[in-house]
Order: structure tokens, then C-alpha cells, then sequence
């Protein structure tokens, strides 16, 4: 076993949109030009088109039940937007820009590894497991007045990766949410490697 912690490269916010109106048409439509004018604002302030990905996408009658029944409040388009960036500093400007574009939904902040990063650190923790797997190994046929073999098998029993994720205090979007994005600061990020080795004993 190894457990490994490293700075993260990768910052992930998730903003959205909810519009209620009393048709399904204008509600989306509503939706609609305030995540394109979101994506524009943030293409503006250089974030990639690739690094805008849309989370979810809802559309529903909404409705309130009470004691005389279901009554029908309108219909309500949601969406979400994940946007990801390896520069921590524009994780406050891309929650402002989302904000002044229409966004009305701050969830959280994620700081992660990049895929390419957390395979490379996936490599040194397996690495790391391998070489305590050896030494408890060594200690445990010491115990026996053994010494180790040839290895018979190596398996990766599993491999865990927690990224740190910020939950907003201030979801409504606002300019108290913009102020907390701003202040949100990255974790350290844990990986933890398993891997099981069979020796011969001699």
C-alpha cells in the first residue's frame, strides 16, 4: 500500500442556469441565451470551447402539491456547465463571468489532477506499493529464517484518487457568490495505491 499526496493542476467549476416560465418553450428558450451568452463570456476571458462541457440538461412541468392538490407552477429548464481550467487564478473571474451572463446556480469548485498528471502520479504510487510490498515481504520471511524468491504474481488490487472539492456556502449566484469563489483556495489532492505480490520463499 502507498498513499501519495500532490498538488492539483486542475481547477473545475460548476455553474447553471434555472428558469421557470409558464411554457416549456419560453423557459428553454430563456435557458437557451443565457448559456450561450455564459460560453461566449467565458471564450471571452479565454477559457476553450473544450474546457466548457454541459453537465446536465433538464426540462419539467414544476409543481407544488397541497392540501387542495397538485397545482402547476410553470415549466422549468435547467443546465449545468462544468468549466475547467489549470489556472487557479480565473476560477473567481469565470464564477463573475458566469454570474454577469445570467448563471443563477453556483454548486462547487473541484480541485483535481489533470488525466496526464494523475496517470504519471497513479505510476509513482504503484511504484511506491510495490517496493513496501517487497519490504513487508522481506521482514515477514526474515521472520521465518526464509528469504525471498522469484515473484509469482503482482495484482493491482485498487487505485484511489480524492480530488478536494469545495461546496459553495453562497449557491444563489450574486456577488456574494462571486466574492466566496474568489477566495476558495486549493488542497493538496490523495492517492492511495493497493497492489498485492506473491513471492516463493527459500
Amino acid at each position: 500500500t502507498s498513499e501519495l499526496i500532490f498538488k492539483p493542476d486542475q481547477a473545475k467549476v460548476w455553474v447553471g442556469i434555472s428558469v421557470l416560465k409558464p411554457n416549456a418553450e419560453d423557459a428553454q428558450a430563456e435557458a437557451n441565451k443565457a448559456i450561450n451568452a455564459i460560453i461566449d463570456g467565458l471564450r471571452y476571458k479565454g477559457i476553450k470551447e473544450e474546457d466548457i462541457q454541459t453537465e446536465s440538461l433538464n426540462l419539467y412541468e414544476d409543481k407544488t402539491w397541497t392540501q387542495s392538490g397538485e397545482k402547476s407552477n410553470g415549466w422549468r429548464a435547467t443546465q449545468t456547465l462544468k468549466i475547467k481550467t489549470t489556472d487557479f487564478s480565473k476560477v473567481g473571474s469565470i464564477v463573475d463571468v458566469a454570474v454577469k451572463n445570467g448563471a443563477n446556480e453556483i454548486n462547487n469548485i473541484e480541485f483535481s489532477l489533470s488525466p496526464d498528471k494523475e496517470a504519471e502520479y497513479k505510476n509513482q504510487a504503484i511504484a511506491e506499493a510495490t517496493a513496501n510490498a517487497r519490504t513487508k515481504a522481506e521482514t515477514m520471511a526474515k521472520g521465518l529464517n526464509a528469504k525471498l524468491g522469484r515473484v509469482v504474481s503482482v495484482s493491482e488490487s485498487n487505485f484511489n484518487y480524492y480530488p478536494y472539492r469545495y461546496d459553495m456556502m453562497n449557491k444563489a449566484a450574486g456577488s456574494m457568490a462571486v466574492s466566496e469563489s474568489a477566495q476558495v483556495m486549493p488542497k493538496d489532492v490523495t492517492l492511495t495505491a493497493n497492489i498485492n505480490v506473491v513471492y516463493e520463499i527459500k
